[in-house]
């Protein structure tokens, strides 16, 4: 699992995630945490959305799979 988290989130959020990071612990199941940078709104969902697709191209790449071709977006291309 990937915790997405922000610095400024709301308490109630933040004590979610420890008692999720908790949960994970306790069951021995490793997890990554991403901490979006400061920001607005829009600025820590274009990083996020940069941050993210970049580490599947490089996923995919270590993977030796071309991170190209993408059927889902073929296929609306195909029917525009």
């Amino acid at each position: 699992p990937i915790l997405i988290e922000g610095q400024d989130d709301y308490i109630k959020t933040k004590e979610r995630f420890n008692i999720i990071k908790e949960f994970f612990k306790k069951n021995n199941i490793e997890y990554k945490e991403i901490i979006s940078v400061n920001g607005s709104i829009l600025s820590k969902i274009i990083n996020l959305i940069y941050l993210l697709d970049y580490t599947t191209i490089y996923k995919a790449v270590l993977d030796e799979i071309d991170p190209s071709p993408v059927k889902s977006i073929d296929f609306i291309k195909s029917k525009l």
